[in-house]
């Protein structure tokens, strides 16, 4: 059966992500894995995780296994409306649907709002789930370049002027404000308050997806952009991926009414329901205080992870290489001289059995060729020393004859 002639116009433009290719490495054990943004599974709490699994079972069994309403648990949501107006987004229950993850909330948030051809503000580089998720529905996907503050607004609103001259304007803007997938840059508070007001001049909806905001090391938290929003077009979007355990798939959505009821139509139409078992587990988690003792410990772990890389590519990093120092979060971003590219340095790496992500995959349209994503998150400190050491070994080796090239 041939099937490439009945596919969709939207499924021929599909394709997977270069970079969960190399996520395949880290299934093998003697890889020095930099590459999946993965909680790390050394730190999951397993026997609470039993033990509250048993008693929900015993106690909830027949409700924990069952459908449950597409909008999500609701002693669930009252919790996530009660935990996003301490955080100063006001909401009710009727403000909040639960996801399977965030991906989903960004594959639900497209599917609703975009049509073919549809302009989409992004970071670049940005995370790829999101860009996926535009590029599936066919969004025209539209790059900003971010600098250490975050998405560069003054380039941005060269770009909507523009677009508006050509008679378009964006649908949304795609932000991760907080320690940013993949470069690990916040966004300052002047940035995110310039965001809002281009999004009133232009009229677009922003979509804030702030997976990584509570797994902060140092400094102050910024406000987020939906604590600030007036008008109701900031949509949030949030999960217990980081902060908890993946694998129970819990994010949520944070928005007006009327987009949380159009959302669960498209949800139903998607899936039914999420995870009723993983729902009401996080519920007792978080009800019960855990999750933010939990998330206390994990910030601590990270931090000294994080501090560990930074310290090895202090000491191991040729000079010309550059990388960011993140305050919270999973990545450190590096960037090699213009004209080196990183992914040829990856394949030397994986023959020494290291692994990290090459940057050009979070990039719109194929740049960033020199850059690279480095993931503390997952790997054990013995693995952080040896792999940034051999990492290390091999950028002097290959910038020598880079140089040595570029100067005959």
């Amino acid at each position: 059966m041939n099937f490439e002639g009945l596919y969709a116009d939207r499924a021929k433009c599909m394709k997977t992500s270069e970079i969960r290719e190399f996520f395949k490495l880290t299934e093998e054990p003697d890889v020095m894995s930099f590459a999946g943004g993965f909680p790390s599974a050394e730190f999951f709490p397993m026997e609470k995780v039993s033990e509250v699994i048993t008693g929900l079972i015993d106690e909830e069994g027949k409700y924990a296994l069952q459908y449950g309403p597409t909008e999500g648990n609701l002693d669930l949501r009252k919790y996530l409306a009660h935990k996003m107006t301490v955080e100063g987004i006001p909401s009710t229950e009727d403000n909040i649907i639960i996801t399977n993850g965030s991906q989903q909330g960004m594959d639900l948030l497209s599917k609703l709002f975009l049509n073919p051809g549809d302009a989409v503000i992004v970071e670049e580089p940005g995370y790829v789930g999101g860009l996926g998720a535009i590029y599936n529905y066919q969004g025209d996907r539209m790059p900003i370049p971010m600098d250490k503050d975050g998405i560069q607004v003054d380039i941005l609103a060269l770009k909507l002027r523009k677009l508006k001259m050509e008679g378009r304007s964006p649908k949304f803007a795609y932000l991760v404000p907080n320690f940013q997938n993949p470069t690990g840059i916040s966004m300052s508070l002047e940035r995110r308050q310039q965001m809002l007001q281009l999004a009133k001049e232009y009229n677009f909806i922003i979509l804030e997806d702030n997976p990584y905001g509570e797994i902060r090391f140092e400094g102050e938290p910024i406000q987020s952009m939906k604590s600030m929003d007036t008008e109701d077009r900031v949509i949030y979007l949030g999960s217990f991926s980081k902060t908890f355990i993946p694998g129970i798939r819990v994010g949520w959505i944070v928005a007006n009414e009327g987009v949380i009821q159009k959302l669960a139509c498209a949800k139903q139409a998607t899936d039914l329901c999420s995870n009723s078992l993983g729902q009401r587990m996080a519920y007792r988690f978080a009800s019960s205080g855990y999750i933010d003792t939990h998330v206390s410990s994990l910030t601590a772990r990270y931090k000294e992870k994080c501090d560990l890389m930074l310290s090895c590519m202090d000491k191991h990093f040729p000079e010309g290489v550059t990388w960011t120092r993140p305050e919270g979060g999973f990545f450190i971003w590096v960037t090699l001289p213009e004209g080196m590219n990183a992914r040829d340095l990856l394949y030397k790496a994986i023959e020494r059995r290291v692994a990290f992500v090459d940057g050009a995959g979070f990039f719109v349209n194929g740049n960033g060729k020199n850059t690279a994503r480095f993931a503390f998150s997952e790997a054990c400190p013995d693995k952080i020393r040896r792999g940034i050491a051999i990492l290390g070994e091999i950028m002097h080796k290959e910038l020598a004859a880079f140089n040595k090239t570029k100067s005959a």
